[in-house]
This record gives structure tokens, sequence and C-alpha cells, in this order.
């Protein structure tokens, strides 16, 4: 990360701090979600870090556009709580505090289990395949792999996992704001932390939920992909030293 100390102590973001946005460029997208989707992006992946300072002329000049996108662009993360803009001083990048990710994974929890309810009544049986295949794969994994292998293989399978679940619900507006709610907590890399904490028990989980796919079994899907959920986040909490917080896990459950 490029910056530089200000007089107020707050590190103030550099040109070089920005990633090339050239890959967000798109000819039919207009300029304002285009510049709002790199912001997010470099943002949530850790590029621009919490406490960080940039202008909406920076922004501009990376672009070759105007401000005026620029700043409704940053208006947008402005609203989600991803930077706080200060007059007369630029644009303060956020960090997600404990509360903060208690609320993300409340919000899974509600999108999340709507989508596993349409799931179990529009999953297809060669979904189904598939998704056993993957779970099959996994288990493998765990058993056979070598431990500087294993959280690479198994964070595929998740991935294709969840990929193939939320699919299933047949919504796709649905599936994309689980997925928006997903990458928020992508910095904070609770994969890799949790990727050696019980690992039967989490893919059992997931084979439970499988299960009660095959029987068309909404309320036993619900109960399995929630478990799921309380089980991420209490991992999560004891990660970070907070899992005597028990404000936090009220707020999720």
């Amino acid at each position: 990360m490029d910056s530089e100390e200000r007089s107020d102590g707050r590190r103030k973001l550099t040109m070089n701090a920005f990633s090339d946005p050239q890959p967000f460029i798109k000819e039919r997208i207009p300029v304002r979600e285009q510049i709002y989707y790199y912001l997010r992006k470099t943002i949530l992946n850790g590029e621009l870090e919490a406490g960080g300072m940039f202008s909406d002329g920076e922004v501009a000049q990376l672009f070759g556009v105007s401000r005026t996108p620029v700043r409704e662009a940053v208006q947008k993360l402005e609203a989600e709580g991803l930077v706080d803009r200060l007059p007369q001083k630029g644009n303060r990048v956020l960090g997600l505090a404990l509360a903060d990710v208690a609320h993300v994974y409340s919000i899974r929890k509600a999108l999340e289990g709507l989508a596993v309810r349409y799931a179990v009544r529009n999953i297809t049986e060669g979904e189904l395949e598939r998704m056993k295949s993957i779970l099959d794969r996994a288990e493998a994994h765990i058993a056979e792999d070598r431990p500087e292998d294993l959280p690479g293989n198994l964070g595929k399978c998740v991935l294709e996992f969840n990929t193939l679940l939320f699919a299933a619900c047949r919504v796709p507006k649905l599936a994309d704001l689980i997925w928006q709610q997903r990458e928020i907590l992508g910095p904070l890399r609770i994969l890799q932390g949790l990727i050696d904490k019980d690992l039967g028990q989490r893919f059992e989980l997931r084979r439970r939920l499988y299960r009660a796919l095959v029987r068309k079994d909404e309320k036993e899907a619900l109960r399995a992909w929630e478990k799921h959920l309380e089980t991420s986040f209490r991992y999560w909490l004891e990660k970070c030293g907070a899992e005597k917080q028990k404000a936090l896990l009220s707020d999720f459950i």
C-alpha cells in the first residue's frame, strides 16, 4: 500500500495505491457504476486499507473523467458504510467492526435461508449429482491431502458447492445479493482461519443439507444451513478473541 502521512496523522493514499482500473471499464456500463464497482472491490480486497484517505480528484484522474461520476460512486459507498466523506478533506476508508460482521452474518442468514428454501423446490437431479461429487471430493481432500495443499483444494470445493447451491434457487437477483454480502467478509480471510477447525463437522453439515435437498425436506435443509452459518460465525468470534461477546451472538442469532 502506497501512502503518505498527513499532518493530522491519517494516511493519505497516493495514486500508486490504486490498481489498474482498465479491467473495470465497460462501454455499456455508466461510468459512475464502473467507478463504484472498482472502488468497492479495492476496499473489500484490502487494497485500500481502513483509515486511508483518497480524494475524488485522484479517482477522476485515474479514470480520465470529471469528479461528478466519482462523487456519485462514493456516495453509494458511503451509504454502504464503506467510506466516510469528510468535508474539505476527502474520503476515509472505513474498516469492519465486530458488530458489522455480526450484522453481515445476520443478513446472510436471512438471504441464504431464503435461497435454500427455493433450492429445495427447484434443484435438479443433475445438480444433486454434482453436489454429491463435490462433497465426495472434499472428503477425499480432508483424508488424503498434505496440510499445505488442503486449504486451497478445500476452498475450491466450498466455492463450487456454494455456487451450485445459490444458483439452484433460480432467483439470480437473490444470488447476487448473497454474493455481495459474502464479498464484504472476503478481506477477513475467514475460511483460511477456519480451515483446520472441525473440518468433519463443517462438511457433515453440508452433507446434511444435501440429504435434505434429496428428500425435498425444506425445514431440515434450512436447519442444516443455519447451523453451518452459526458454526462459522462462532469460529470466527473465537479466532478474533471475541467469543465472550454475547451481544454479538444475540445480534446474529
